[in-house]
């Protein structure tokens, strides 16, 4: 034989070969949120972790989890990362999807403000003004703390990017506001930061997928679980790696070692567990209560069957404590 014919084969068969692999591949559109929240999805992104799993994943970033959550209703997503909250809502509003598994908890959740220093507990903002995005799940742990602290405080509705200006400009006391934007508040704000930190409420960002890719194609939802789950023991095992590749992912926006510092704040455990079923009823009866959804107010049973722990159970059952 030739050498020129056996190029030719030889290159014939890696064409074929590509061609059956790309054949075996299924593509799926996944609404990436924070990378920083969910550092198993920039692990499996940087290293292609859905390729073992016969997974093309196109990740699309949004400005918001509840943006993505509602492109993913809308039929432009398979899956979507977002806030437990905005699942609440589309629970109770009857949408057609579930949730397969929560990703991670943020344990560093505060309200800030520029004033005494000696304020250091919610008791002590009695009377003030308090700057939050309502109907939010900072809201509802904001009003959660201040029943608990048995105050009332003046409620003062601000969108998200508005409520640091607002507190350097003096226009609040304090603010509520998303993790997110904690580190511009403490730059804007400089000598003049304080926080109260809070330990009754952690965001936990979970992964949604559509009922129609669980009916249709179960074996993807799977893999994609198997991808991600692959990548945590990325993150528990080889963290530097871990933070570099967030860092990747992000263009370099963030060096790794402002990613390890942010990481201390979170819990990167994926499971499915009574307690976050528990969170999402307690919200849902918080929503009903302010009248922002009509009807019945949520319960275990009604809010149960928009999480399916059936996928990740399938992978580690230990992951999975639902009863």
């Amino acid at each position: 034989m030739s050498k020129n014919i056996l190029t030719i084969l030889v290159a014939l068969n890696i064409t074929l070969f590509a061609a059956f692999s790309h054949a075996d591949t299924t593509k799926v559109t996944i609404g990436g949120g924070p990378y920083l929240d969910i550092p198993q999805l920039s692990v499996a992104m940087d290293q292609n972790l859905w390729a073992d799993n016969g997974i093309e994943a196109e990740v699309i970033p949004f400005r918001s989890g509840r943006a993505a959550f509602e492109a993913m209703l809308g039929g432009q997503l398979d899956f979507a990362f977002m806030a437990e909250f905005p699942a609440v809502i589309g629970a109770m509003l009857g949408k057609d999807f579930k949730v397969i598994a929560e990703m991670s908890q943020y344990t560093a959740t505060r309200v800030i403000h520029a004033g005494n220093a000696k304020i250091d507990t919610v008791a002590e903002l009695a009377g003030k003004s308090i700057g939050v995005t309502t109907g939010t799940n900072v809201h509802y742990m904001l009003e959660n703390e201040l029943k608990a602290a048995g105050i009332s405080a003046e409620i003062v509705s601000i969108g998200p990017p508005d409520i640091v200006p607002a507190l350097v400009r003096g226009d609040i006391f304090a603010g509520a506001m998303f993790p997110s934007f904690y580190a511009g508040a403490k730059k804007a704000l400089g000598a003049r930061y304080q926080e109260i930190g809070i330990d009754s409420y952690g965001t936990h960002f979970i992964l949604a997928a559509t009922q129609k890719i669980i009916d249709e194609k179960p074996e993807i939802v799977t893999g994609l679980l198997a991808a991600l789950v692959a990548g945590e023991k990325v993150v528990k095992s080889d963290s530097p790696e871990a933070h570099a590749a967030v860092s990747r992912v992000l263009g370099g926006t963030l060096k790794p070692e402002d990613v390890a510092s942010a990481s201390k704040n979170y819990n990167f455990n994926m499971k499915i567990e009574k307690a976050m079923l528990d969170l999402m009823v307690d919200e849902g009866l918080w929503i009903n209560e302010r009248g922002s959804i009509k009807g019945d107010a949520p319960t275990a049973g009604s809010i149960r069957p928009y999480i399916e722990g059936s996928f990740l159970a399938g992978i580690d059952a230990s992951r999975v404590t639902l009863k």
